[in-house]
């Protein structure tokens, strides 16, 4: 007859499973820290997500849907994000020559302005996580972190993988007890 183990008894960790865990921990308390501080730039951090991803994209203003792709969001959040964002004066939204259906997005002065509060705003909570590091033990982290991405590659994870399907379509969604 096996011996039945209570419930609290703990599994040990390999130093895989912790190194990843502590990744992970970093990345939360990072983004928590974050957040906090993006209160004070008087946008929803959806909307100054949604100023980066069009910053980047200047040149080739990606289509609402492509957007929602991107951003791992529906279309109809997309939609209000980028009335709220033309109503306040960071963007504007015109229709493209070729096709009156898209809109051809632009960041303003203004809305510029905000990604220049919000790019301090992450600075200093990098400069928080990595405070005393040397330049040397700075070089190491990110030579490793360059060879983890190398083997995510080889393991064909794809570089910017979309959001699980379970986040995507039913994060709003409350869970009955069946499904529990």
């Amino acid at each position: 007859m096996e011996e039945k183990k209570p419930w609290g008894c703990r599994i040990p960790d390999s130093p895989h499973m912790r190194a990843v865990g502590l990744l992970h921990r970093v990345m939360r308390r990072h983004h928590a820290l974050v957040e906090r501080s993006t209160c004070d730039l008087g946008i929803h951090h959806s909307q100054h997500r949604m100023l980066m991803t069009l910053a980047r994209q200047q040149e080739d203003t990606p289509s609402q849907k492509e957007l929602a792709e991107r951003l791992g969001i529906s279309a109809a959040a997309v939609t209000a994000t980028l009335k709220k964002l033309e109503k306040e004066g960071y963007i504007t939204r015109s229709a493209t020559d070729e096709d009156n259906r898209k809109n051809e997005i632009r960041i303003t002065d203004k809305g510029i302005s905000k990604l220049l509060e919000g790019r301090a705003i992450f600075e200093s909570a990098d400069r928080t996580v990595f405070e005393g590091f040397t330049s040397e033990e700075m070089a190491a982290f990110i030579a490793y972190m360059e060879r983890m991405n190398r083997n995510l590659d080889a393991a064909g994870v794809p570089a910017d993988p979309p959001p699980p399907e379970h986040d995507r379509k039913h994060s709003h969604t409350p869970r009955t007890r069946k499904e529990v």
